[in-house]
């Protein structure tokens, strides 16, 4: 990974301030929810795509809070498979997106995955009960990514265990770790 040209996508300033981020790193920000990630990765990628940007010369990160029961608060983790957890349809079954397999063939299985790593996921509803790693935009990153053949990663830093006021009181206190993660990638 290092070496590469990397595209940071965060979902609030209020979780990395854009004067934080090295000159090196193009951050942009999505605002909360799948539906606005989707429509933010797709923009810059394309558009990334379309003035030379090759893929196997870049790394696409995501970084922002998590919720989860499972991990400490406090803690960074590194997630490397994801998956889209409040799609839930008869015709599709839990997780799975209907007739994705006709629009999307490359994407067959609910669980995206870049390789090792914890999984996230994620949904457009706050979990107040986190079993796992919850957040409410990489699914749609990664699945931007894995049209368009990109690498990525998402870093999460665990705010919360399913209480908001918690979340409103942490979820910019990881920065620091992230920074120490995001300077060994440059």
């Amino acid at each position: 990974m290092l070496g590469k040209k990397i595209i940071l996508f965060v979902a609030l300033e209020s979780e990395l301030p854009s004067d934080r981020v090295p000159k090196s790193v193009d951050v942009y920000y999505t605002g909360v929810g799948k539906v606005n990630a989707a429509i933010k990765a797709t923009e810059v990628l394309c558009h990334a795509r379309s003035y030379g940007v090759h893929t196997s010369d870049t790394l696409v990160v995501n970084y922002g809070s998590a919720g989860s029961n499972t991990t400490p608060m406090g803690t960074l983790i590194e997630c490397r498979s994801f998956l889209q957890n409040d799609m839930i349809t008869p015709f599709g079954g839990k997780y799975s997106t209907p007739f994705d397999e006709v629009f999307y063939p490359q994407l067959r299985e609910p669980v995206i995955t870049f390789g090792d790593g914890y999984l996230c996921k994620t949904q457009d509803k706050f979990e107040d009960t986190p079993d796992g790693i919850f957040d409410m935009e990489a699914y749609a990153i990664a699945k931007v990514c894995k049209m368009n053949r990109f690498e990525f990663v998402s870093y999460k830093y665990i705010s919360d265990d399913g209480d908001s006021n918690e979340w409103d009181v942490n979820h910019n206190k990881g920065i620091d770790k992230f920074l120490d993660i995001l300077n060994k990638l440059i």
